[in-house]
């Protein structure tokens, strides 16, 4: 494997919480993984620490980043904000194809949901997929694209909720109820649906972000 390679590995492995926040990991014990000498784990590592997955401590070694719940806030509020202003903004142009890919799109969930052994980066992909196709009709395909620059803490915190509290069936009802609201143009409904479904990490999570999964946050 090159440094690229082990690069995406490692980043998908913090993103899915293989690696979860906190974690210790080095060097040594990555190139023994991969059967790789020192040389690409040190570049990997280098790109991770740049993007701000993995960090220095002095004198204890090198850890995965921990949450920053005050920042994963202001994502959310600044989320919702967004997608709701992208929602209305799309209703004048709403059409079949946007109905359709909406559509699959949901079949997509649903099929993942009634799996026995649900993978929940699958669901997660089919739950981001939903929200860009929207951006991506209203012409806002760079805005979303900014958004998910969060994902070093927005993306666990959503992986998070998904593992710790696996809430599959109630996301694919909110994201059906948004779908609802956009074919029946119901701006009102809409904006309650989007508020809901976006801060119901932080509510599901409840008081774990405070107790047993303290130790991910800062």
């Amino acid at each position: 494997m090159n440094s690229d390679e082990i690069y995406l590995a490692l980043k998908e492995d913090i993103l899915n919480l293989k690696l979860y926040p906190g974690k210790f990991i080095s060097e040594n014990e990555i190139s023994k993984q991969y059967n790789v000498s020192r040389t690409p784990v040190k570049t990997a590592f280098s790109r991770l620490r740049s993007e701000k997955f993995i960090e220095i401590v002095p004198q204890k070694g090198t850890y995965v980043t921990l949450l920053d719940m005050e920042l994963i806030k202001e994502i959310i509020y600044m989320r919702t904000v967004l997608e709701i202003t992208v929602i209305n903004n799309i209703f004048e142009k709403i059409n079949d194809d946007l109905i359709n890919k909406l559509s699959v799109n949901l079949e997509k969930q649903k099929e993942i949901v009634e799996q026995s052994v649900i993978e929940a980066s699958d669901f997660y992909l089919a739950d981001s997929e939903f929200h860009s196709i929207c951006f991506e009709f209203a012409g806002k395909a760079r805005l979303w694209k900014i958004i998910q620059e969060f994902e070093v803490y927005y993306t666990r915190f959503r992986m998070l909720d998904i593992v710790a509290v696996g809430p599959f069936g109630k996301l694919y009802e909110e994201h059906c109820e948004l779908f609802k609201g956009i074919k029946n143009r119901d701006k009102e409904k809409l904006g309650e649906v989007i508020k809901l479904h976006l801060y119901g990490n932080i509510n599901r999570l409840g008081d774990k972000i405070y107790n047993e999964l303290k130790d991910y946050f800062i």
